[in-house]
């Protein structure tokens, strides 16, 4: 390419950079009027042109790039987004997957500008099934595309958007298989590290959420906002002293931030103030007020509203807790119940952690052991739970407590739970007609509690007199709502 040539290309080229599109225009005209066949020139002409918002005239440079150089992916990156803002999926869709055939190395710069317009303009399940088959013909690709940085992490940004558009809709699961992939192929890319961690933590995973955050930072350090939320992390989890470093050192990369300040000056406040009374710190990420003093005995007439006036959203009555605990295998496979066939002889304390979740998870509540609901109008059934004794290590009400703790509140529910149990609910042993009771006050939690079994976790609300299970967009929906 001659000097002059080249002098005003290169002209063009820093004016495009800067955004001074008419300037830009004017160069590689002049540039086109010198060599129509100066490499490059009809699509940064379209790219010119597309920065005034001259679409119509943008898409014939970018068309004529196409034409003059059937290779030419970039360009039919860019000539699919404007068809796509016109609407035109019919058309662009098919140039967008032939783009990527040519040049896929390159899809990684469009990736989120082609998300943006499909959530814009079509439904979630056309963006998912864009995307999808997106992963389909980087499968199909030969291995002479596979030789370079930027077609792993190309090849990745599909699963990472498939993982961000799941999540938005709530479904946490295959957003979390499609974060796990795209970092399978590209594990350098900090934001797949964070984002899955983001679903690991309001899934009360807060272990997976840590190494996720650390595995973000060690690619990014001077990410404020996760060491932010790393530093959340560690409260759920009791290190505090990790936590408070995190606060600090996101306060010291953006000082400007008054949410980050905000955060560090709680936290050291609360640190200040705990050690001041020689009180044992605690996360300040739950809520921490002890439940109220009781100041009448559980005799009282409190105590007797709860048992004679039924079940509401407040109270929930229960026959006994180990019921379930001498099914042999004939019980559970001739039962009718989803739960017995799954829980099997654990179903009836996995039943009453759920409903201690559902306390948790809403406004807090009663829960009263051995009482027999009454459906049809009838007074309620003072059972007793001394029935099950014989059921327990230790035959008292202190066995009976430590088969709760142990048993049920222990093994099904989150560990800051546990820990803290005297914060969250308080186990008592009235009497009513010389009958043993077991009354569980349970306060409302500042976090989401879910019920863990084994590698599974469910989530519980109380709505009306009921205990009822959530998940998917209505669980986003709701912990967003309730704890945010």
């Amino acid at each position: 390419m001659p000097d002059t040539i080249q002098s005003r290309f290169d002209e063009g080229l820093l004016c495009l950079q800067n955004r001074e599109y008419d300037e830009a225009i004017q160069k590689f005209r002049e540039v086109f009027d010198l060599d129509p066949e100066t490499t490059g020139i009809h699509h940064y002409l379209g790219r010119s042109l597309l920065g005034k918002k001259l679409h119509t005239e943008a898409i014939e440079e970018f068309s004529c790039a196409i034409k003059k150089n059937p290779l030419d992916g970039n360009s039919r990156y860019w000539l699919a987004l404007v068809l796509m803002e016109q609407d035109r999926f019919c058309e662009a869709v098919p140039i967008l997957y032939e783009a990527i055939r040519r040049e896929p190395g390159m899809l990684y710069h469009f990736s989120e500008q082609i998300l943006s317009i499909f959530q814009k303009k079509r439904s979630f399940s056309e963006t998912r099934e864009f995307f999808r088959q997106c992963t389909e013909i980087f499968a199909g690709l030969g291995p002479s595309a596979r030789n370079n940085d930027a077609f792993t992490l190309s090849r990745a940004h599909p699963y990472s958007i498939l993982g961000q558009i799941f999540f938005e809709k709530g479904l946490l699961n295959e957003a979390v298989e499609n974060y796990r992939e795209a970092l399978r192929i590209y594990p350098k890319n900090p934001s797949f590290h964070w984002k899955l961690a983001d679903i690991y933590f309001i899934s009360n995973f807060a272990d997976e959420a840590i190494s996720e955050y650390r595995a973000a930072l060690r690619l990014d350090p001077e990410d404020a906002e996760v060491h932010k939320k790393l530093a959340d992390a560690f409260v759920i989890k009791g290190l505090l002293v990790d936590a408070f470093h995190e606060y600090r050192e996101a306060v010291k990369l953006e000082p400007d931030n008054e949410d980050f300040a905000k955060a560090y000056s709680r936290f050291r406040t609360i640190l200040t103030d705990d050690e001041k009374q020689g009180k044992t710190i605690r996360s300040p990420g739950i809520a921490r007020d002890r439940l109220p003093e009781n100041n009448g005995s559980p005799g009282s007439e409190e105590f007797h509203r709860l048992v004679t006036e039924g079940e509401n959203e407040l109270v929930e009555y229960k026959t006994s807790t180990l019921w379930s605990k001498s099914f042999t295998k004939a019980d559970i496979s001739a039962s009718e119940s989803r739960e017995v066939h799954k829980f099997g002889r654990d179903t009836s304390k996995f039943i009453l952690a759920k409903t201690l979740a559902g306390f948790l998870n809403t406004e807090g509540g009663n829960l009263i052991i051995g009482i027999k609901e009454n459906k049809k109008g009838m007074r309620n059934e003072i059972a007793g739970i001394e029935a099950e004794y014989s059921k327990l290590k230790d035959p008292t009400t202190d066995g009976y407590r430590r088969m709760i703790v142990d048993e049920v509140i222990r093994k099904y529910l989150p560990p800051e739970i546990f820990h803290n149990m005297n914060e969250f609910i308080r186990i008592q042993f009235p009497k009513i007609q010389d009958t043993t009771l077991c009354w569980l006050e349970i306060k409302k939690s500042g976090e989401g509690v879910f019920v863990r079994v084994q590698d599974e976790e469910y989530f519980f609300i109380r709505v009306d007199a009921e205990t009822r299970q959530i998940a998917d967009k209505a669980l986003v929906d709701y912990y967003k709502r309730h704890f945010r």
